[in-house]
Order: structure tokens, then sequence, then C-alpha cells
């Protein structure tokens, strides 16, 4: 229900009628009442009942009657909706003039008082002028008109598009010169009216800094409320992607917003699409949007804007609205013209002689490294078996073949945690190698029956669209290792021709010679990564199995070690957990110690069991040397530093993180636990809702979720938190969460039965 709803809400008329047509006939039913209510997501499904029943004078779902007196404003009609308030139009009694009175839900109330201040400042004819205040609602003025892009996504003619993209970056340039930053710029907030003008409404996520230089907004920025930098913001499709990674914004993120817009306005869809907020966010990071069908200039000026990085953007609303200038039609006088017409003559001459001379060197370069490959991705191979449990032997094979190529020279390898977020999607590889900014992918197809394995790999040159490489195998699935061995050695030689004995060596360090025990250590690593109570069980058997097999393989001692520690006071006590994972992990480091996981498993065991903080922080430090792009190692990290009373320290190196995977849900959900350890509660339950908007399957990020509501008095979010994880995940963690919510409460039958389940 809770996916059809949000879909239904991005559409409306016979788009909406369809899409609900197609759907279970009560599920419909019980969506169309919540449609009917109005809000989003944010003000519905994920509000509950009680919070509704409880605050009804301030809930958006209160209907105002046509013809109510607010004042001398008397309603007329409601004209909009969403996840904040309810907009309805209305007329000022005093000056008969219609008005636009957007009135907003109780929990918004920060955003309230942002959004009138942000107008309040601001003076312009491009932007929509506030009247009047009142405890839960704004008085605006009325824009008679529709938004920037239709419905239908029609592209307009580029006269129009110059014409009214002037407008809005002049609009925006006004904003900034006050040092306001919207960081909600859409098509839903451009108007148009109906005499052409522009109108830019909605600075509910604006933010006010203190002052207007961009390259320095970042470090002296102040929210306009309660959001901070780690926290995404604004609308998925028209982020910039230091929103995306939720790092500080200042005005060269609205710019690109802008330049988001504009593409749609030529272009009739979107730069940056999924189908996901997970995909589009991807497609905001790692994807370049196609080009447009637009003279060469206004695709530049669109594209400019579109830069993934802030530096190479335009770094003022100034600069682009000169940039449109210069584009449209007659933006040059007669006598520039003339004046460069002359220069060009000149200048001809001399720029032919400095053309000649970089274009042979560029040639000389190119040639020089033509066929070398510096960067890859391996894309999870497809699986195709009738057996459910068949994805280990995918999985294992894709993991395996990374982490190899990870320790060829000079090559950059996407860490397999980025690359996961393409299984089971179909792709064109070079759209994947522009988006995740490589040279080269490595795809693949397995097929299992029974005991039989066809499996084809592909190694493509994304730079100019050609195959380097392809083979076809079909082995035995005891023959797993020898596999993973010949596609692994094969790519290497692909991209690195010759490697020195030392090099060849360090490919193999870690691993097995054992097939069997290959096997069973990918059974392992695939259950031990269901992260449930039943897969950590199952994983650790098949670890032990694979030492049995050889006990010289790292790689399986630390998998051993970092089930245990993911199961440490979840699942396992920690007297247990504990020196199980030092032992696994100690021996993985003996036998290999480049071994990154195992650096930090003996880490976390250090703190978290032994208490020697000196050799915890040594080994993080050492994990995150070996692999500055780790994850996991920043993340774990993160929660070490709290308890050193090291707060800054810990939401920084949690932001890091992150970066190294926007769209992680682990990585996400990390932020908004450390905001929990350093006891930010609003942060941590804004991010930790991102994060479960995210992948609303992954039971962990409930627990912190529940935590921070607790510590806010919200006992009844907090028990339907904990409640929704329990049926994710029936641990002690969330039942004692739960039991002590239930005290809060005081509802002392239940606490007892949380307590003794």
């Amino acid at each position: 229900m809770e996916e059809l709803y949000h879909a239904a809400l991005e559409v409306s008329g016979e788009e909406r009628a369809a899409l609900l047509a197609g759907s279970d006939p009560e599920v419909r039913s019980s969506v169309e009442r919540l449609l009917a209510q109005g809000g989003s997501g944010a003000a519905v499904l994920d509000r509950p009942a009680w919070e509704w029943s409880a605050n009804l004078p301030d809930s958006p779902t209160v209907q105002i009657e046509s013809g109510a007196l607010l004042g001398p404003y008397r309603v007329e009609s409601k004209i909009g909706a969403g996840g904040m308030g309810q907009v309805y139009r209305a007329t000022d009694s005093r000056l008969n003039r219609s008005v636009a009175i957007k009135f907003l839900s109780a929990q918004f109330s920060d955003r309230f008082e942002r959004e009138a201040k942000a107008i309040a400042a601001l003076n312009h004819p491009n932007i929509c002028q506030i009247y009047d205040i009142g405890p839960n609602y704004l008085v605006m003025e009325y824009v008679d008109g529709a938004p920037v892009v239709s419905p239908d996504q029609q592209p307009l003619p580029r006269s129009e598009v110059l014409r009214l993209a002037g407008q809005i970056a002049g609009a925006l340039q006004a904003a900034h010169g006050q040092g306001i930053i919207h960081r909600d710029l859409k098509p839903a907030n451009i108007l148009v009216s109906t005499t052409g003008t522009v109108k830019l409404l909605d600075f509910g996520l604006a933010k006010r800094t203190a002052g207007t230089d961009p390259a320095q907004t970042a470090d002296v920025s102040q929210t306009m409320g309660v959001t901070q930098p780690g926290t995404i913001m604004g609308s998925p499709a028209y982020m910039s992607p230091e929103q995306a990674q939720g790092r500080p914004t200042d005005a060269r993120s609205d710019i690109f917003s802008l330049g988001a817009v504009l593409y749609e306005m030529f272009a009739g869809r979107r730069a940056f699409s999924g189908d996901s907020v997970a995909s589009t966010l991807g497609a905001i990071l790692y994807r370049e949007p196609a080009p447009l069908n637009a003279p060469p200039a206004l695709n530049a000026i669109v594209l400019k804007c579109l830069a993934k990085s802030p530096d190479a953007c335009y770094q003022t609303a100034h600069d682009l609205q000169q940039a449109l200038e210069r584009a449209s039609p007659g933006g040059d006088s007669r006598v520039v013209q003339l004046v460069r017409r002359k220069w060009l003559i000149v200048a001809v001459a001399a720029v032919a002689l400095v053309v000649i001379v970089a274009a042979a060197a560029a040639l000389y370069k190119r040639w020089a490294n033509a066929g070398r490959i510096d960067s890859i991705a391996v894309l999870p191979l497809e699986m195709r078996s009738s057996d459910p449990e068949a994805d280990y032997i995918s999985d294992g094979i894709t993991g395996s073949i990374n982490n190899s190529l990870a320790k060829l020279p000079s090559l950059k390898v996407i860490p397999n945690s980025v690359a996961l977020h393409y299984k089971g999607k179909s792709a064109d590889f070079q759209k994947v190698g522009d988006a995740l900014g490589v040279q080269a992918v490595l795809t693949g197809r397995v097929a299992q029956r029974g005991d039989d394995l066809g499996i084809s790999i592909e190694l493509d040159d994304v730079r100019n669209g050609k195959q380097l490489w392809g083979q076809q195998y079909s082995r035995k699935v005891a023959d797993l290792l020898l596999l993973e061995n010949d596609i692994a050695k094969e790519v290497s030689q692909r991209l690195r021709s010759q490697l020195s004995p030392a090099e060849q060596q360090k490919l193999k360090l870690g691993s097995t010679g054992n097939p069997e025990a290959y096997q069973l250590f990918l059974k392992g690593e695939y259950y031990s990564g269901k992260f449930t109570k039943e897969g950590f069980d199952k994983g650790i058997d098949y670890l032990n199995q694979a030492l049995a097999k050889d006990p010289n393989y790292a790689a399986a001692y630390s998998a051993l070690a970092n089930n245990y520690i993911n199961q440490d006071d979840w699942f396992i006590a920690p007297r247990q957990a504990g020196p199980k994972a030092r032992d696994a992990a100690q021996k993985a480091l003996a036998l290999d110690e480049t071994d990154v996981e195992a650096h930090v498993a003996l880490a976390i065991e250090e703190q978290w069991y032994e208490w020697d903080w000196a050799t915890a922080e040594r080994e993080f430090r050492r994990a995150i040397e070996l692999k500055p792009d780790s994850g996991d190692a920043h993340g774990y990290y993160s929660w070490f530093l709290p308890p050193m009373r090291r707060n800054d320290d810990a939401v920084a190196e949690a932001e890091r993180g992150l970066r190294t995977d926007p769209i992680s849900t682990g990585l996400n959900g990390n932020l908004g636990s450390v905001y929990v350890f350093t006891h930010q509660w609003d942060k941590a339950i804004e991010q930790l809702r991102a994060a479960i908007e995210l992948d609303p399957g992954y039971w962990f990020d409930y627990c912190f979720l529940g935590r921070a509501y607790e510590q806010k008095g919200r006992w009844p979010e907090a028990i339907a938190t904990f409640q929704r994880g329990l049926t994710l995940e029936g641990n002690t963690e969330l039942w004692s969460g739960l039991g002590h919510a239930y005290a809060g409460r005081e509802t002392r039958p239940k606490r007892k039965r949380c307590w003794t389940t």
C-alpha cells in the first residue's frame, strides 16, 4: 500500500487513475482515502494514528470550508497540498485582492518560521511576496499560473526557455545576494503567471548564509532551522551532488538544481531519474545526462550548471544570467559583434600555432596511454538458477574478482558495495561506466543446472564502446575456485599485461588453494550478509567448515571475525562474541597483514570487549590507511569516537564513510546512529527516516530511530518504530527497546511482556 501511495502522489489526473485501476481493490480503496486527506508519505503513512487524532487542530487533513473567515481573509478554495501542509486561495476583504494562505503542520513549525523569515528578507518581482503571518499560516501573493514544466513534460521553445531562465536566475541572484539558498528548486516551486512572469515559491528548506562568496558559504553558513550537514534535504530528482551526499551546500547547489529544471524545460524529460530514490541519487552522483537537442551554446550552459563538482559549475547566478543573455538571439550588441570580429581575425593566426602544438601533445599523450585501463567496475553477475539460494555463487565470484583486481597496481576498482546497486538491473555498460566514472566494466551471467555451471564473462572498454575480452566457461560447482582464479588472472593480464612475481603473489594473498574450502567460504559470506540470526548461524557453520578444509585460509578467518562482531550484543552476548572475534581476526592478520576487514574486526573487539582504546584506534587507522574508501572502516571508527568525547570527529568520520557510497543503506543508517550516540536527536530522526526510505526492510535503523524518539519524549512513535522493526527481525535489542518505550508510557503489563519474550 505504501509503495502505491507514494507512486500515486507523483502523478495526477488520468495517469493517477490508471495507476490505481491496476491495483488490488482493497489496497486501492485505502490509498484513495489517504489521497483524499492530502499530504504525503511523511504526513500520513509515516506518522502514527495517535498523532493525527491528538493534533487535529494542527493537522493538514483538516478541511477548511469555502467561505470560512480567517480574520480579514475569506477562504475560497483549496489549491494545493503537500507534506508540510495545505494551500488555499482566499480573498483579502480589506484590499479586495486574492491571496494564498499556506497552513503548516505542527511538526514543521521550524520550517514555517524559516520560510517566513526568508521571504520577508526578499523583495524581487520574480519571488512570491509575503503579506501576513499567523500562528500556523502564511498569507502570500496569489499566483494565477502553472509550473514552469507542464505535467506532461512538453518541451518549451528555445526562446521561451531563455526568457524564463533569465527571470529564474535573476530571482536566485536576489536571494543569494541576501545570503539565502533555496535548496528545493524544482518545477513545482517555479510558477509562470498568466502574464508570463516567473514566481519563485516555497522557501521552507531555505538556508541563511553569512556571506555571498560561494567558496566560503559551506564554512560560515547557518541553517535557518534544524537541518545540518549530513542530512539529505530537497527533492531527489533536482538535488545537487552535495545535497545527495548530505554535504554542506552553497549557492552553487541552487544553480545545479536550476540546471536540472532547464534541462527538463528543453528536453521534456528529467536530467536524472530512476526507479527509486536510491537509483535517482545514484544517477545524480555518477551519471552524466544525455546531451540536449539544442544549439551548442545552450547545451554547454545547461551541462555546466549540471557539473558534478561545484567548482566546475557557474559560481554565481549572475554568471549564469550573463551566459543566458549571451546565448539569446540578439544578446550581443552590434558594436560588440564588430569588435569581436576584428579581434577574431587578429587572434586566429596566433591561436592556430598554439592549437597545433597542443593537438600534437595531446595526440602523443593519447598514443602513449592508448589501451591502458586505469579504472574498472565489476558489476554483479546475473544469476540464472531455480535454486533460490544460488546467489552465493554469483555474489561470491563477483566479490572475489573485485578483491583480486583491487590489489593490482595503479588500478581504481569501484567498491563492491557500490557496484551491488546494479544487481538485478539490466543497464547499458557505457552508461554504467559513465555513471561510475570508470574506463572499463566487467559483466557476466551464471547459469546453474544441478552441479553444472555455464558462465559468460565480458570485459568492455566504455571509452570507445568496444569489447576487450570475452569468454565462455563450462564448469562444475565444485570448480568455483579454479573458475574465479582463471577469470581474475585473465582480466588482470588484459589490464596489466606484465605483473612482477611480487604482484602476482599479492593477488593470491589471503586466498585458498582448496576448491571445497572456497565454495564453503562463499556460502558463509552469503549467509552472514543476510544480517539475521539464522543467517549468522549458517554463516558460522559454513566458515568453520571452510577452515577445517584449509586452516590457513585468511579470508575465512576474517569473515568469521566479522560475523561474530556483527552479532555482538545483538544476537550473542559480548563475553561470547568478543573472544571469538579477536581470535579469528588475529589468525587472519597473521596470515595476511593487509586484510582490511580483519583490522576492522580486531579494532571493534579491542574497543567493545577489551577496552583497549589505543590499540583499537591504531587498528582503525591501519584499516583506513590500507583502504581509504572502506565504508565499513570509516563507519565503525565513527562509533569508536563518541565514547572518547570526540563527537565532531565522529560525525565527520561517519560522513566520510557515507561519501564512499552515498546510497548505501548501512552507511546512511550509520550516520543516523552516530547522531544518536552524540545526543543529536532531531538530526538522528531526520537521517534515520531518510535511511529507512532508502531501504524499509533494514531492521537496524528502526532500533536507533526508536531510541531517538524516546529521547524526544515521543513515546507512541518510538513504540510504533520498534514494533515495525520487530516485524523484520525479532532480536533482543528491538524487544528491549519496545519494553523501555512502554515503560516510558507507563504501560506496565506490556512492558513486562516485552522483557520476558
